[in-house]
């Protein structure tokens, strides 16, 4: 429900070319995840080389092998000076205590043993279904469930290692120059944004980590994706075909580049997939609108996640197009994405449809049980 807005609008924005010739929406999607896995299996390949111990290029693991020297240290090491990492950061991943400090070095001794066995299977799959079980095991997961055990403390960590950061490799960039760029960044919100995310994705209900609910709803959805490509029946509703008309109308305003007229069709499209019909609202419901989206959508709320975003966006747009007059600093206006990020929020998104009862129903189910379990971030 809510990944068909976010991967759908990612896919559809890697590649959109013009399309003179009126086709279907599923069928230019097919022919556009071709071009792209095309493109990242020649990146892949690229990127592997069977002579090393990585099988990573040559050039990337002695990067990786030095930058190990700076991320791997002892919880009571003493730093005095650190080329990559930086005392300062040293200091604030100890603080997490045992198992949480290793994050850093748990990161690069993936990319070191593992990453390049995750690039093989990334560019072998066949099918959606196929690249999102490699990406939830092999990356989203892990990658959760060591985040997960240290969220109390990892945003403080992560934005006070930014702030402060003092490794010697600024010596080649420029102290003053970081300290600019860093001093002109809304680091507050970005702070703000991780500690939403870490509360959406790591909260618990029902004792089961939510990043495992959400795993498994984006293989389910890429089942469908799988099933929409593949030609099912608009009346299928374990499959997104019902939304082709919408879909064309979405790479059509993806031509021109208006993010307004792309935040509409996109939220056009979202509706009718989410929304309707009823039937198909209820399997949606059923698959994608667990006590874990419910909850989401809830701490997203409570966090302020929108207007974070926001936040982050006006700042960041700003800064480029300081630097920059090709860029729009008002590329997305707050109203535009307040659009975009309703399409997460079934209960909004579906007013005035029949399909709404579904989601209302499950949300009342849910928020009705959290006084069975501890709830919140």
């Amino acid at each position: 429900m809510k990944l068909f807005a976010v991967c759908l609008l990612l896919v559809a924005a890697v590649t959109v070319t013009a399309q003179k010739k009126k086709q279907s929406g599923w069928k230019m999607a097919k022919g556009m995840m071709t071009e792209i896995k095309e493109g990242w299996n020649s990146s892949i390949d690229e990127m592997l080389d069977e002579s090393t111990d990585s099988g990573l290029s040559s050039d990337v693991e002695m990067f990786l092998t030095q930058l190990k020297q700076s991320v791997c240290f002892g919880v009571e090491d003493v730093c005095e000076s650190d080329m990559f990492l930086g005392c300062n950061c040293i200091r604030e991943f100890q603080n997490l205590g045992e198992q949480c400090f290793q994050i850093p070095c748990n990161v690069v001794n993936f990319l070191l043993n593992d990453f390049s066995d995750f690039l093989r299977d990334f560019r072998d799959v066949l099918s959606f279904e196929d690249a999102m079980e490699v990406l939830t095991e092999q990356i989203y997961v892990p990658m959760m469930e060591a985040a997960c055990e240290c969220s109390d403390k990892l945003a403080d960590a992560t934005f006070n290692c930014i702030e402060n950061y003092d490794a010697g490799v600024l010596d080649m960039i420029g102290r003053g120059t970081y300290e600019m760029i860093v001093g002109m960044l809304d680091l507050e919100s970005m702070k703000k944004v991780m500690v939403a995310a870490l509360a959406i994705h790591c909260n618990e209900v029902g004792e089961e980590a939510c990043y495992q609910d959400f795993s498994n709803q984006m293989i389910t959805w890429a089942k469908m994706m799988d099933k929409s490509m593949d030609g099912a029946s608009k009346k299928d509703c374990t499959a997104y075909a019902r939304v082709d008309k919408e879909l064309a109308k979405y790479f059509k305003a993806m031509e021109t580049e208006d993010m307004s007229k792309i935040v509409k069709a996109q939220y056009e499209m979202s509706k009718k997939a989410v929304c309707t019909p009823a039937k198909c609202a209820k399997y949606q419901a059923n698959n994608f609108y667990s006590c874990c989206s419910v909850e989401g959508v809830d701490l997203a709320a409570e966090h302020e996640l929108g207007e974070n975003i926001g936040n982050i966006l006006d700042n960041v747009m700003g800064l480029l197009s300081t630097i920059s007059q090709d860029v729009d600093a008002n590329l997305i206006s707050r109203e535009d994405l307040q659009i975009y990020l309703s399409t997460f929020d079934p209960e909004t998104l579906c007013e005035g449809e029949k399909g709404v009862k579904e989601y209302k129903k499950k949300g009342k189910q849910c928020r009705k049980q959290r006084s069975e379990y501890e709830y919140g971030y």
